[in-house]
């Protein structure tokens, strides 16, 4: 019986072994699926980074470009407003001479009225 039971042994040891077998196979198979899965998040990650450096000096240029902008409006505007200070002085003065001016011509319109009412 010993030569049986060796046989049988060797029966269930190749089985063992093959099922053994079977698992490392879905073993390798499992990591190499990691492997590709972790590839794949690698390239999505290095796209995701590029596609970032790419846009982010494009978002800093328009930013610049929308910063100078408003400088010049800020600056039109001030310039806007100084003008728009004088020509309110200049209005004040030239109403005040028309004022003058007008008290005059009337002034001078009564004397002569009244030098040929005379």
């Amino acid at each position: 019986m010993p030569a049986s039971e060796e046989r049988v042994s060797n029966f269930s040891l190749q089985r063992q072994i093959s099922d053994l077998t079977a698992r490392l196979d879905q073993v390798a198979r499992d990591v190499s699926e990691i492997k590709q899965m972790l590839r794949a998040v690698e390239e999505r990650v290095r796209s995701l980074e590029n596609h970032e450096a790419g846009a982010h000096p494009l978002m800093e240029s328009r930013i610049d470009t929308v910063c100078r902008k408003l400088e010049e409006h800020d600056k039109r505007l001030e310039m806007l407003n100084q003008i728009v200070s004088r020509l309110d002085h200049a209005n004040k003065l030239m109403a005040w001479l028309g004022g003058i001016l007008g008290s005059t011509v009337l002034i001078w319109l009564v004397t002569q009225i009244l030098q040929v009412v005379k």
